[in-house]
């Protein structure tokens, strides 16, 4: 594996993740869909490309089973050296899980990226956020009917943390960025990510 980039696969907790590893010690990231397809897949690709260390569930499990798996996974010996701190990625029901592990593992979870909370989980998120100190970056719809833009935005302001941004998703429903505008939206990321790494610029591809 030294030297290039490999796909390969982990289990951890009873839990298969797919892995997407770069040539060197890298920020991690765990994606936490709403639904595992090949969009996910392509955007753990991506994230890969800008040297990200990328954990895709090849299941969706229960919260329990996630969060024994995580833990497991952050024990590994292998995976320990691969990464140089975690970032979760939360995608509707993944958004409020990610949520739950950045209380429940404060110090193991640098921070979170947030795409499309669902509006059933508002209360539970908006406990959360309220406490939450990490960096995020959270992602909303515009065209999200259930959960219009302006209360995700008061959800936003209970947020104590000092690096953290709302970005309105013009044009779109829950969905669709990925499908639409995935290399702006993985760009977007890894500058939100690259500067609370210790990476203040993406590196040139030779």
């Amino acid at each position: 594996m030294a030297g290039s980039a490999h796909i390969g696969r982990v289990s951890a907790g009873g839990l298969a993740f797919q892995t997407y590893l770069p040539a060197g010690p890298a920020p991690g990231l765990l994606l936490l869909p709403e639904v595992l397809s090949s969009v996910v897949e392509t955007l753990a690709e991506k994230l890969l490309l800008e040297e990200f260390a990328v954990f895709l569930p090849e299941t969706l499990p229960s919260y329990a089973e996630l969060f024994e798996a995580f833990e497991e996974l952050r024990a590994n010996p292998t995976i320990k050296s691969q990464v140089l701190q975690w970032w979760i990625w939360g995608e509707g029901r993944g958004g409020l899980w990610a949520l739950r592990l950045s209380k429940s593992l404060t110090s193991e979870v640098r921070g979170l990226i947030l795409d499309s909370l669902r509006a059933e989980d508002r209360e539970e998120a908006a406990s959360l956020l309220s406490e939450l100190r990490k960096p995020h970056l959270l992602f909303h719809p515009q065209l999200e009917e259930a959960f219009p833009f302006p209360e995700a935005e008061r959800m936003f302001t209970l947020s104590p943390a000092h690096a953290k941004k709302l970005l309105l998703l013009p044009g779109m429903k829950r969905g669709e960025v990925l499908l639409k505008s995935a290399d702006l939206y993985v760009q977007t990321l890894a500058e939100f990510i690259n500067p609370r790494a210790g990476r203040w610029r993406r590196q040139k591809k030779v």
